[in-house]
């Protein structure tokens, strides 16, 4: 989405805002998925997904570290088969066409203090709601300290080796 549309100022370069419906965020947020599938490959820059919960949430209510984006061409190693949709992902089932980029969900904060549509508008210079991929305004970045939000699960990988 432009400039112009949303009427971001100062993106950031290593945060992005996706839109999310339920009930793929709630299966984010407890660790049943653990990768985010998309179309498009993201910038190498980003380092963390911002999940916008469209209504009747309209809020910023998630963020999640991620990786470089995994593809599913050919020599690739398949993704673990350890979270919905991954196992889909590496037999390129019909409904996964053309998703063919793999965001693992590293960690997953939720914020506790969501960021509504409201608050977007009002002090971060968004026009409308995240419909698409959007890179997140500064002014979002330096208001939420992310190490005071709370950890909702590591990845269900992670909590393997640490037991």
């Amino acid at each position: 989405m432009s400039r112009a549309k949303t009427g971001v100022r100062c993106p950031s370069h290593s945060d992005v805002i996706l839109p999310m419906q339920d009930p793929y965020m709630t299966q984010i947020a407890d660790g049943r998925k653990n990768y985010e599938f998309r179309k498009y490959c993201l910038r190498p820059s980003v380092k963390r997904i911002w999940f916008y919960r469209t209504a009747p949430h309209s809020s910023i209510t998630h963020v999640c570290e991620t990786r470089f984006a995994r593809t599913r061409n050919a020599g690739d190693a398949p993704l673990e088969e350890n979270g919905l949709g991954n196992a889909e992902f590496n037999n390129k089932h019909k409904d996964w066409d053309g998703y063919d980029f793999a965001y693992e969900m590293v960690t997953v904060r939720e914020l506790r203090l969501p960021i509504t549509l409201k608050e977007m508008k009002e002090k971060h210079d968004f026009k409308l709601a995240p419909r698409g991929l959007v890179y997140l305004s500064k002014s979002i970045s330096v208001s939420v300290d992310l190490n005071q939000q709370k950890l909702e699960k590591l990845m269900l990988r992670m909590a393997q080796i640490i037991r």
